[in-house]
């Protein structure tokens, strides 16, 4: 199996470049995840699998908890943090305007051998469906990272207009972890092909995609989606 990608053409200064997209072939929720783990080969049943991933999902929450970090030595590393503003030195954490939050990091040497087993393939760009490249937090000025709650978050792509008054036609924010859940974007200061801008509801989760559904003139509805970003 290898990693599809295309070429798209984007503006740099006024100046055309031209970058690599992958395009993402599906995702995989816990269940799907844990199939998969079965059909490597082990001699741990599924309930074994869930019951270690819930402990450590659980253990993982308590560490941070009390201030520390967890580097699990060439894979990824969780790291408890905040975000809002303060007044001053003397001020403190109010819930109403900070977030603690756990973030991760993919380590290097994972990234590396991700990279030296990766297998690549071209394919065409012209797909009629939604492309979300980039996610931008305006409150930081950072892409495809992460997005501030209550700010404004601008997506740039292709295909991107889609009928607010339509049923069949949305913006969703949907819960990584949890498919299923997802919060509805109500309502854009701009809906254009190549740009959507609106502001950033709070939502119950931590990490997400945002997902675009639109018929595009025809008869049926095409989805597209982000890669995940965290919140904060």
């Amino acid at each position: 199996m290898s990693i599809n990608y295309f070429i798209h053409k984007t503006s740099l200064l006024g100046k055309p470049s031209y970058v690599g997209r992958v395009s993402i072939k599906g995702s995989y929720d816990r269940d799907m995840l844990l199939s998969r783990m079965l059909e490597m080969g082990t001699s741990l049943g599924k309930e074994d699998i869930i019951g270690v991933i819930s402990l450590l999902e659980k253990a993982v929450s308590n560490i941070c908890l009390e201030g520390n970090k967890v580097t699990l030595d060439g894979f990824m590393q969780f790291t408890p943090t905040m975000s809002g503003k303060y007044d001053g030195e003397t001020d403190s954490f109010d819930k109403a305007r900070n977030e603690v939050y756990i973030t991760a990091q993919i380590s290097s040497a994972y990234n590396k051998d991700f990279a030296n087993e990766a297998s690549v393939e071209k394919v065409m760009s012209n797909e009629k469906k939604p492309f979300l490249y980039e996610v931008m937090d305006n409150a930081s000025g950072e892409a495809n990272n992460f997005i501030t709650q209550n700010n404004i978050v601008m997506i740039q792509g292709e295909k991107l207009k889609f009928g607010e008054k339509a049923t069949d036609e949305f913006l969703h924010f949907v819960n990584a972890a949890n498919p299923n859940e997802h919060t509805v974007i109500s309502k854009c200061q701009k809906i254009k092909d190549k740009e959507l801008v609106f502001l950033m509801p709070a939502v119950p989760f931590t990490s997400g995609y945002f997902e675009v559904c639109t018929r595009m003139g025809t008869n049926d509805t095409r989805t597209g989606k982000s890669q995940t970003v965290e919140v904060k």
